[in-house]
């Protein structure tokens, strides 16, 4: 019998629940975000989904989220031409299959926090939403990180057979 999986504090040092909007225009990929971040181990007030630029801004200003995770291509539409109105209230994540350094930095250009790519792990989407929490906004005293997106993987909560506890 495998020992009980052990559980990652990695997210604890968020406090305060938070809101996070995901903006993506596949279903499939939307949902999926959503359910992948309502499952993880942090404190959440929603997890809500648009599908358009539009639907975007007026769910940013209806719910007013800590965290936006946005994709580059909506249906043909510019997903980073949002960046400036969505990060005056909320920490902005994009995510990514146009992982090119020109896309990158326009991105954080704009005021984007975080840069993830949809081939990644899962933990560096969340550990970049807790970081996102955690760093105070642009502005308030502390300059972005000096490569958005780009944190060292944080650990999850294993679902498979664990032989031994890995030291989180």
């Amino acid at each position: 019998m495998s020992p009980p999986p052990v559980l990652s504090t990695v997210f604890a040092s968020v406090i305060a629940p938070i809101g996070v909007l995901v903006v993506d225009d596949q279903l499939a990929v939307r949902e999926g975000l959503a359910r992948l971040i309502a499952c993880a181990p942090m404190a959440l007030r929603y997890v809500s989904t648009a599908a358009t630029g539009a639907e975007a801004l007026s769910a940013a200003a209806r719910l007013h989220p800590d965290v936006v995770v946005l994709d580059v291509d909506l249906a043909g539409e510019d997903g980073l031409a949002l960046i400036p109105q969505l990060a005056l209230t909320a920490g902005v994540l994009v995510l990514t299959s146009h992982g090119d350094p020109l896309t990158r930095a326009r991105a954080t250009r704009l005021g984007a926090r975080a840069f993830i790519e949809k081939h990644q792990p899962a933990a560096d989407l969340l550990g970049s939403i807790a970081a996102i929490c955690r760093l105070p906004a642009r502005g308030e005293g502390e300059e972005a990180p000096s490569r958005p997106g780009t944190s060292s993987p944080l650990p999850m909560t294993p679902f498979s057979d664990v032989q031994a506890p890995r030291p989180y």
